[in-house]
């Protein structure tokens, strides 16, 4: 949730070797990615819109993919009449981007979804920058939104969820903070315990509200870094290498036991 978004599929000299054509192997992702439950966020649009939803089905017979409508009636309308869409997401670390053209109306176990033909080509992209490393409950870490003079220009300490070296993800804000995508935020400080304190603007992407079952609200917002000195990113490096370390040793004992 905390990566940044390519807007446009792009097979780059940098990228192309990620570039998955196979459709049967396209097909065994699409299907991974039901079994899963993963979520999806669809981009659209000249203005960056998005909804968050997931796949409920594809039939490769007729090249058809259905997915969830948005919890927005006007947003899912616009999506309709968008003649692009951008599907992004991760699985397992790795980042799943495809390209559709304009989606239609259907039905799915009595609700409304949309459909749209299966990708011919998808990008299945695993970088080291983009791992992306919960942080632990037990030692948590947050982020220091420094706000402008017009929302009160106080700072409001975040809880980190996870952190990759492009982004990070916040969870469980106050509701009174209003975070849009797009929204940039200047100065923001990274409490990173024993590794140190480091200071980078980051860009609002996404923001998702979720309900448990026992009615308790989950608020997350997935963000990427903007202008960061590579002296920070060093920084960030090393916490998420502190992390994987501790998580293996956790393993290793568990196994051990």
């Amino acid at each position: 949730m905390s990566d940044l978004v390519e807007r446009r599929l792009v097979a780059t000299p940098d990228n192309e070797r990620y570039l998955v054509q196979s459709r049967l192997e396209i097909t065994a992702i699409l299907r991974s990615l039901i079994d899963h439950s993963a979520l999806i966020t669809v981009y659209f649009g000249d203005h960056g819109e998005f909804i968050v939803t997931a796949i409920l089905s594809i039939n490769p017979e007729f090249e058809e993919l259905v997915f969830d409508y948005g919890a927005d009636a006007s947003v899912n309308q616009r999506l309709l009449e968008s003649p692009r869409l951008t599907f992004a997401t991760q699985l397992d670390h790795i980042r799943i981007q495809f390209e559709s053209h304009r989606a239609q109306t259907t039905s799915s176990q009595g609700s409304s979804a949309f459909r749209v033909r299966m990708p011919d080509e998808l990008i299945r992209l695993q970088r080291r920058d983009n791992y992306r490393v919960k942080v632990p409950l037990s030692r948590p870490v947050n982020c220091t939104l420094r706000l402008d003079p017009k929302r009160g220009g106080t700072a409001v300490a975040v809880r980190i969820y996870d952190v990759s070296g492009g982004g990070l993800a916040l969870i469980d804000y106050p509701q009174s903070l209003q975070l849009t995508p797009g929204e940039i935020y200047q100065g923001c400080q990274l409490d990173l315990r024993d590794v140190g304190r480091v200071t980078t603007d980051i860009e609002i992407i996404h923001v998702l509200e979720k309900t448990g079952r026992n009615v308790t609200r989950t608020r997350l917002c997935g963000c990427c870094f903007r202008n960061m000195p590579n002296a920070t990113l060093m920084v960030i490096r090393r916490y998420i290498s502190k992390l994987e370390r501790e998580q293996m040793r956790s393993s290793a004992d568990a196994g051990r036991g």
